[in-house]
């Protein structure tokens, strides 16, 4: 739609605002101020060149609030935080001010709101691209049903209902506007709509949803044969440079495209608009990730968002360096806990707002040290043989806690007669197999999860399943006593389990099998992506059958000891595995940022849930003096009544 630009710019200000408010937590002056800058440079780029035309102005109107809009734009960027760049900014949006005041030609003016708004992006961090590029299948559909009677179902702006309306819809066929126009902006448009005009926010719209839309949209300003040609080139290395990344695609427009690199760039990124996929590095490893979000993040900390410097550094190690840790400890198994600590203190240090120079030299380490593991990784080629053995240590490690609760209970249920019981503890853990593929498939397709809420819902698992295990344990070793096991098992003979027990079988059954599974199965998708997709299904097998072998020992095992002491054994296992779980709960919270992480000296034995801070070990000190408190209390109360 043709609007004037400061309609836009109030607009945009404000509804960016609320976006903010509504979609949660993020920096509260660099992202909502900060955004609301980029959104009006994207105006003033498509805007400007139509009102001053030569050196000439073509509507004395808007070339007025042109000139409004730029002195905003430079009292927003005076607003943000303090960064050593801040001045530099200043001075860009001035000299933009001055431009446009002296009626400079409007590819001058597009060109330094250009340079200014990548400066922006850059100094404050500042999201631009989708995390992650979703398809475009659903695209075509979302416009035909939601744009289509506006703008027509061509984009020529000649919908049913265009006639009606005041402004007229844009017009995405309009080369000369649309050649000005981003897909960065086209977002923003779709996500937060025109005030005063039929152009509403799409807020019903999920993220993946409105970036898909305006991949669409920018489509109409080009054809089939430009896009063929551009994916000709792609294929054949031509334009890697003019488009290093998602975020580049979405800030260039076809103009800039064609001062860069002529009709080939524009042909270039007429493809990846349609193909946007295709602009995400192929070979960047979760290391990559990491370094780029920790040096986000201390741009972030620099600029005094601590808040979202913090929560990059929780999504470099849950979204980056934890995917890699399985490869890397392939190769170098002990700079992997190097690497965890330093991740924890740089963590630590911006949360306690430690002075900058003190995060700087966090930073310098953690780089560092990403570094040295991605050059271990590129100088040692994993063999299959490697990749086999990280898939068999990752399936045998995450399912060997779940295998000893499973093994128990099972082998409870049999000693005790209760065989009813053993349907409910099966439907419990292919449940959680199939509700963590259901998981799986929602968070890879429909939604993006991230990193922080896989930890969440992993501890929080965990520690219900400690509290069950802990009571189950506490339980059995109240019948572990001769007498007390054998009138146990005689009130149990003729009577069934209750439907509250069986469902208790279910759910530790669940809880056991559901904390793992969706973390084992991201883990196997970084693997594969890696390369030798045949060794770690091989090795994926391989360690399942370890670990159906180890539960049919331990049933097997079970049935020979005396009832009296596989009570006791029983209740000795569950009550530690309940300690375990705990331990692990509270490092994923921890991994998360949801609960504080204070280190000490200590060894570390994540098996064990063991790991070297505070707030875990205390917690599983008291858990531990609790249950030996309790069956020493319990054993001298079996004594006396004996």
């Amino acid at each position: 739609m043709q609007i004037p630009v400061s309609v836009l710019y109030r607009c945009a200000v404000a509804a960016f605002a609320s976006l903010m408010t509504l979609t949660g937590p993020g920096p509260a002056v660099a992202a909502d101020d900060g955004q609301a800058v980029l959104h009006l440079l994207d105006y003033v780029t498509v805007e400007y060149p139509q009102f001053v035309v030569g050196g000439k102005v073509v509507d004395e109107t808007e070339y007025a609030e042109q000139v409004e809009f730029s002195a905003n734009a430079q009292s927003l960027i005076a607003k943000l935080p303090d960064h050593p760049s801040r001045a530099t900014l200043i001075e860009q949006a001035q000299a933009l001010s001055d431009a446009i005041k002296a009626r400079a030609d409007g590819a001058r003016v597009a060109a330094v709101a250009s340079a200014l708004k990548l400066a922006l992006i850059e100094t404050y961090g500042l999201q631009v691209a989708p995390r992650k590029v979703a398809p475009l299948s659903e695209a075509t559909t979302l416009y035909q049903s939601r744009c289509a009677s506006c703008h027509g179902e061509t984009g020529r702006g000649d919908g049913p209902a265009a006639v009606t309306l005041d402004p007229r819809p844009t017009n995405f066929r309009d080369a000369s506007r649309q050649a000005r126009r981003n897909v960065h902006g086209l977002y923003g448009t779709i996500s937060l709509g025109v005030e005063g005009t039929s152009m509403a926010a799409f807020t019903d719209l999920d993220d993946a949803q409105r970036w898909a839309l305006a991949f669409h949209v920018s489509g109409f300003v080009s054809d089939d044969p430009q896009r063929n040609a551009g994916a000709a080139l792609w294929a054949g290395g031509k334009g890697r440079d003019w488009f290093k990344s998602t975020s580049e695609v979405v800030l260039t427009t076809p103009q800039e495209a064609t001062a860069r690199g002529g009709g080939d760039a524009a042909a270039v990124l007429a493809y990846l608009r349609s193909n946007p996929a295709a602009s995400e590095p192929t070979g960047n490893s979760p290391l990559d990730f990491s370094l780029k979000a920790l040096s986000q993040s201390l741009s972030a900390y620099q600029a005094g968002d601590a808040k979202h410097a913090y929560d990059l550094a929780v999504s470099a190690y849950l979204e980056g360096f934890e995917l890699a840790e399985a490869k890397l400890d392939s190769v170098d198994r002990a700079l992997r806990p190097r690497i965890e600590a330093a991740m924890l203190d740089y963590r630590n240090e911006v949360k306690a707002n430690a002075p900058p120079a003190t995060v700087q030299a966090r930073h310098t380490e953690l780089q560092r040290l990403l570094h040295d593991a991605k050059e271990r990784l590129a100088s040692s080629e994993v063999s299959p043989q490697a990749q086999f053995a990280s898939a068999f240590i990752i399936i045998v490690r995450e399912g060997l806690e779940a295998i000893l609760v499973l093994a128990g209970m099972a082998a409870f249920l049999r000693r005790t007669g209760r065989s009813e019981g053993l349907k409910w503890l099966h439907g419990g853990w292919v449940g959680a197999l199939a509700l963590g593929a259901l998981t799986w498939w929602i968070a890879t397709v429909l939604i993006e999860v991230s990193g922080a809420q896989r930890e969440v819902t992993e501890g929080i698992t965990a520690l219900i399943a400690a509290a069950m295990l802990l009571y189950v344990g506490f339980w059995l070793h109240s019948k572990s006593a001769g007498q007390r096991w054998s009138a146990f098992i005689k009130s149990q003979v003729s009577g069934a389990l209750g439907r509250g027990t069986l469902w208790g079988l279910a759910a530790i059954s669940f809880l056991a099998v559901y904390r793992e599974v969706f973390e084992t199965v991201l883990f196997y998708q970084a693997l594969i992506a890696q390369g030798g997709a045949t060794a770690v299904l091989a090795g994926f097998a391989t360690g399942c059958a370890v670990l159906v072998a180890l539960a049919l020992i331990i049933v097997r095992f079970s049935a020979k000891l005396p009832l009296g002491v596989f009570f006791g054994a029983s209740s000795v296992l569950l009550a530690l595995m309940a300690v375990v779980f705990a331990g692990q709960g509270v490092a994923a919270l921890q991994a998360a940022g949801k609960l504080p992480s204070d280190p000490v000296a200590f060894p570390s034995l994540p098996v064990l849930g063991i790991y070297p801070n505070i707030q875990g070990l205390v917690l599983q000190f008291v858990l531990l003096a609790v249950i030996i408190g309790t069956y020493v209390h319990t054993s001298r109360a079996s004594a006396r009544s004996a």
